[in-house]
């Protein structure tokens, strides 16, 4: 599709799909250009709460008078790789401090792509990317204590389930939940905390609320009882090898920048007690060990990266040798294979580190499972689905909370991850 911006050429902006899922990749190609012409392609669109969110990139034409944006490295603009996808996951808050492009309700995300010679638009676009097929239905889910939303294609008679855990924002990923069940799951988005009904904090959840969910899940008549999955990022990857490990229902676990250890629930600054109970008891987590020089290491990591980094404090779980072993999630007990997904520069926490160890005890207890690993060097903390989303911007920039990684690296594992994690989900639920 191409749009005539100016009567002194015809510029033709070839943009395909036009509308499709988020994780669709995009042909971009600009043709009926003079030779050496150097255009600035735009992209542009709205995040949820209405600021502004761009990306730029310039190409020069070819002898044939064309630019292709996935064959071409552009020579100036947000990105430096050739990708078709740059000018999106390249997109940047304007003028304001967002750290989220997506709300997690957002079903949907319009954004225009402008070429421009010389300041002036000459073709321009627009593109539909959506996180829900047309077929799926999700609906809210408050009962028996549950607070939810459930996506389903509306036509399957016999689908596995995923349940997606949230991690420290507590909110519930109803777009990842529309996203997963447009590619034939029953996935229920499940909030644990800071909901109605709900405790306030990330402390003493109890462990039961989530056998209640799977229970649900069960009793739902599009649903394979048997054959149910969970998957998390950050406290929701701890989180997701914690149920694993504790109800043989899950039959198969990804948990993203996860840590292997039960770690300290959270309230205020108050770190003293379980994130979790099971059958009426606190269970025990690391604690951490606050030194002067781990307190000047915070400071001074803070003060130069203008965010917080907490990787270095939670170094000192792993040397908690008091409550280490009595901490450490039995993974080997996961009645199904286990994906980990981890960024080395992950800032929040050493979750490289953590997936290691997880591999490491898998291996001496000979967890019968084909488990895997995926690790990435320059990415930080959102690696993945259910934070990440494939070619839409990552969530890297400091937001008091440093989370680590380049914007191109963090974006790269999350497209490379996502479909080897439907791929995973596939052959270990529906195969």
């Amino acid at each position: 599709m191409s749009s005539n911006m100016t009567s002194r050429t015809t510029i033709h902006l070839d943009v395909t799909p036009l509308e499709a899922l988020v994780d669709v990749p995009i042909t971009i190609r600009l043709s009926d250009l003079p030779a050496g012409q150097r255009v600035t392609l735009w992209a542009r669109a709205q995040d949820s709460r209405g600021s502004m969110w761009a990306a730029s990139a310039s190409f020069v034409a070819g002898s044939n008078g064309e630019i292709d944006v996935a064959a071409q490295l552009p020579v100036a603009g947000s990105y430096h790789r050739a990708d078709p996808m740059g000018l999106l996951w390249s997109m940047q808050p304007v003028g304001h401090k967002s750290s989220f492009f997506l709300s997690r309700e957002q079903m949907s995300v319009e954004i225009d792509l402008i070429a421009e010679i010389d300041g002036a638009a000459v073709a321009a676009t627009r593109l539909k990317r959506r996180l829900a097929s047309e077929d799926v239905v999700s609906t809210p889910v408050r009962e028996q204590g549950l607070v939810g939303s459930f996506s389903y294609p509306v036509h399957a008679t016999s689908l596995p389930a995923v349940v997606i855990l949230p991690g420290s924002d507590g909110q519930i990923p109803e777009n990842a939940a529309a996203l997963l069940a447009s590619h034939g799951f029953a996935a229920l988005a499940l909030a644990y905390f800071g909901a109605e009904g709900l405790p306030k904090n990330l402390v003493h959840i109890p462990l039961e609320y989530f056998e209640g969910a799977f229970h649900w899940l069960q009793k739902q008549p599009i649903v394979q009882g048997n054959k149910i999955g969970v998957i998390g990022l950050s406290r929701g990857g701890e989180l997701a090898l914690l149920l694993g490990a504790t109800f043989p229902t899950i039959k198969a676990v990804v948990a993203c920048s996860p840590s292997g250890l039960v770690q300290a629930g959270i309230d205020g600054n108050d770190y003293s007690r379980s994130a979790w109970t099971y059958r009426g008891k606190p269970l025990q987590q690391v604690v951490v060990k606050f030194t002067p020089l781990l307190f000047f290491t915070l400071m001074w990591q803070s003060f130069r990266a203008r965010a917080f980094s907490m990787r270095a404090m939670f170094y000192t779980t792993l040397k908690d040798r008091k409550h280490l072993a009595e901490a450490t999630i039995p993974v080997e007990e996961i009645q199904g294979p286990i994906m980990l997904i981890s960024g080395d520069n992950d800032q929040l926490w050493p979750a490289t580190i953590f997936s290691k160890l997880v591999m490491k005890r898998l291996m001496k207890y000979h967890h019968p499972y084909p488990d895997q690993h995926l690790r990435y060097p320059g990415a930080g903390h959102f690696v993945s689905f259910p934070y990440g989303y494939p070619f839409l911007p990552p969530s890297v920039k400091p937001a008091g909370v440093a989370f680590g990684g380049t914007i191109e690296d963090t974006a790269a594992s999350v497209a490379d991850s996502w479909p080897k994690i439907l791929a995973f989900l596939q052959s270990a639920l529906a195969g």
